[in-house]
């Protein structure tokens, strides 16, 4: 069984992500489990998703603790401790980001993936009116390159039948695909989904903001 835990903040998607990746993993022939655990917050509060893929029936129903994968959904996550807590001495971790891995080289004990999903969202349109971008869907598509256990086109099909903009999200997928980069843990860089180097980070500014001034004032709407 592979346990994946997605972290992200409110407005990020890490639950619809996770119910996506079972919904792949079931369609791909294997048993899945997706659950979420998170706050009232809408906007800016800690997001925790998990997902269970497994050949054989899944029976655990808790949250994950020791989880196989990470998926950080910004890369200030990657500077929280509770978010890294339990990760196995062999997990592996996604970071949306537009560094190379050897841009986080506290992590050098896991095997450090990333992919710029602010940047792949904005160059699709895939951007809340809010001018936040969506990227979910381009994390998805760098699991499934990752992963080998949920293909693409599953994915896609998912995306497709779930999505209110299914070809933009589509279009977003096949690029998180092709664009995420990995090192090895010798930091030997490759590209994983046969696309291009990770380009000038983008992530600044792009994420919901928790402002604990202003939040006294919010009536919830």
């Amino acid at each position: 069984m592979i346990e994946i835990r997605f972290h992200g903040l409110g407005g990020h998607g890490a639950v619809v992500a996770s119910k996506f990746l079972a919904d792949a993993a079931a369609r791909s022939g294997y048993q899945a489990q997706a659950f979420a655990s998170y706050g009232a917050l809408r906007r800016g509060g800690k997001v925790e998703s998990y997902v269970r893929i497994s050949e054989n029936p899944v029976r655990p129903h808790c949250k994950l603790y020791e989880p196989d994968w990470l998926v950080l959904m910004d890369e200030g996550l990657a500077e929280d401790p509770a978010a890294l807590s339990g990760l196995k001495n062999s997990g592996s971790i996604l970071i949306n980001s537009g560094r190379p891995p050897s841009g986080f080289p506290d992590l050098v004990h896991f095997q450090v993936h990333t992919v710029d999903a602010y940047r792949i969202a904005k160059e699709k349109g895939l951007v809340l009116p809010g001018g936040m971008p969506v990227i979910n869907t381009t994390l998805l598509g760098a699991l499934s390159a990752l992963l080998n256990l949920v293909s693409l086109e599953e994915l896609k099909t998912v995306i497709l039948e779930e999505t209110p903009r299914p070809e933009v999200n589509i279009a977003c997928a096949d690029q998180g695909y092709r664009r995420v980069v990995s090192a090895s843990m010798n930091g030997d860089l490759k590209d994983e989904g046969h696309g291009v180097s990770p380009s000038v980070p983008s992530t600044a500014g792009s994420y919901p903001v928790y402002d604990s001034e202003k939040m006294p004032k919010c009536n919830r709407c």
